[in-house]
């Protein structure tokens, strides 16, 4: 007795150009905003906002070591990977 797998089909999708060319540059802009957000540097107290966080709290993170400054200041990448651990 001889089975046949179906595998998935591909489906083919077709886009002008002109529209494949504003997807690309769209791709473009958001990657390139969420490197911008991630190289940012915040000060605490805007840090504080972001997180929700009051001013004393965000202290009693950075001196447990839960969040970690560069020169005073905040990365928006560790805002981000502290936002993700909560």
């Amino acid at each position: 007795m001889n089975v046949i797998k179906e595998s998935a089909s591909t489906e083919t999708i077709k886009v002008d150009k002109s529209e494949f060319d504003r997807m690309l540059i769209r791709a473009g802009e958001i990657g390139a905003q969420k490197m911008l957000e991630k190289i940012a540097v915040f000060h605490l107290t805007d840090a504080a906002k972001l997180l929700g966080v009051s001013y004393a709290t965000l202290h009693k993170r950075i001196a447990a070591g839960k969040i970690k400054t560069v020169d005073g200041r905040i990365t928006g990448a560790e805002i981000t990977r502290y936002l993700n651990l909560e």
